[in-house]
């Protein structure tokens, strides 16, 4: 087994919070907008007039929050005693927001064009500019990560966040053209 570098359990630069719980956090992160976009996008424009779509963003928000918490504290409980369980569940708690926040502005986006009646081409577009957040969400991965990374943001950074955006983009279709 290999064990961990300084560098691969210190803490951020910017935020001085340790190195495995920004990683814990980026892929909450990346999870949530890639669920979050493929709800968006699975909703017919019926949903997004009669506020259907609302619920679906924001279930699906939940629900993955909910399997993301799950899920850790299952597998990081594995060998643990009772305080230490409980110490990393606060921290997966915390480090799971990220998948919240991935759905709310979408939500919102979309509650607007449900309240305002908006039908067609309004409600299309109201969809699109739901599906953009967790797109631009994605692309802006890198200049989001590069702060907690010693040598901050990079070129390189920039294209692997834009080629993160079209992989969950990828990601999503083929969610809702498997599933719907």
């Amino acid at each position: 087994m290999t064990r961990p570098t300084r560098s691969s359990t210190s803490a951020s630069r910017a935020s001085g919070v340790d190195l495995e719980r920004v990683r814990s956090r980026v892929s909450a992160y990346v999870y949530g907008n890639v669920l979050v976009l493929a709800a968006v996008v699975g909703c017919s424009p019926e949903y997004v007039h009669d506020g259907s779509a609302v619920v679906v963003v924001l279930a699906t928000t939940v629900t993955t929050y909910l399997a993301h918490v799950v899920a850790h504290r299952t597998g990081g409980g594995v060998g643990r005693h009772r305080e230490e369980a409980e110490l990393h569940l606060r921290a997966e708690l915390r480090d799971a927001t990220p998948i919240v926040t991935s759905g709310v502005l979408p939500a919102l986006v979309l509650l607007v064009s449900a309240l305002a009646g908006w039908r067609e081409t309004p409600a299309a577009l109201a969809q699109l500019v739901a599906a953009l957040v967790p797109v631009v969400r994605l692309a802006a991965t890198g200049s989001v990560t590069s702060r907690h990374v010693p040598g901050g943001s990079s070129r390189g950074a920039f294209w692997s966040a834009v080629g993160l955006a079209a992989a969950g983009t990828v990601i999503a279709a083929v969610k809702v053209s498997l599933t719907h």
